[in-house]
């Protein structure tokens, strides 16, 4: 339970969403994609400077990292208390 509410705090300081290219006019803008509810936002992002735009890409790689181990997580939990249940009930 603990490890499922250090990922949870983690993925709270991480950027979600992701980054993509749009072509308005012949030239290209960069934003940060992301669903707040059922909205789909677009964010601008290409203002930024090239190490900036690494170090957010990097965070929403890690963001989905953490994502994965959460879920994973969460299914051991839901496993560990069905195996504590199914023990209860044999003994």
């Amino acid at each position: 339970k603990e490890t499922e509410k250090s990922y949870v705090r983690e993925i709270a300081k991480l950027p979600k969403g992701t980054v993509q290219k749009k072509r308005i006019n012949g030239t290209g803008y960069l934003y940060l994609v992301f669903r707040d509810g059922s909205k789909v936002v677009s964010e601008y992002v290409g203002d930024r400077s090239e190490s900036d735009l690494k170090k957010l890409k990097e965070d929403i790689e890690i963001r989905k990292k953490f994502l994965k181990l959460l879920k994973e997580t969460r299914q051991n939990i839901k496993r560990i208390s069905q195996i504590l249940r199914g023990r209860r009930k044999a003994v």
